[in-house]
């Protein structure tokens, strides 16, 4: 299904299946300009303005999925050195090695196996994601709350 997705893009675009797989230079000059923002809020952020409090988090949220999962799934550039350096420059979500090792095997050799993904418990004590969490009374009306 990866190929048969890619392969018109690939062909479209005159670049190798690979590189049609990886972030365009449209892409990175998002990623970029919205990094640049984020920075240009710092201050504004730490004089205490209150458009900061939603606009600053917002933006470090977006960044993070933009550079630093896609680079930790070596989805942003066809070097790997980019792909492996740049999550360890801005290690903003958490450390890069262990999120490796819980994600990306983890998570991704065993994707919702119970007992086994380790996605499928991130807090059990505040929410049920997937039956082999024990069921609590704190989980009682998670359903309504995330109606809300």
């Amino acid at each position: 299904m990866v190929v048969d997705h890619f392969t018109p893009i690939a062909k479209a675009r005159g670049i190798s299946l690979r590189q049609a797989t990886k972030a365009t230079p449209q892409r990175w000059a998002m990623i970029l300009t919205m990094m640049a923002t984020f920075v240009c809020t710092l201050p504004a952020f730490l004089r205490g303005d209150w458009w900061t409090l939603i606009v600053t988090p917002q933006l470090a949220w977006v960044i993070i999925c933009n550079y630093w999962h896609d680079g930790l799934h070596f989805s942003l550039s066809t070097d790997w050195r980019i792909n492996a350096i740049l999550p360890y420059l801005f290690p903003w979500l958490s450390s890069p090695w262990m999120w490796y090792h819980q994600h990306v095997i983890g998570h991704h050799a065993y994707t919702n196996v119970d007992h086994k993904d380790p996605d499928l418990a991130h807090a059990p004590q505040l929410k049920r994601e997937h039956k082999s969490v024990k069921w609590k009374k704190q989980h009682e009306y998670q359903e309504v709350s995330e109606i809300i």
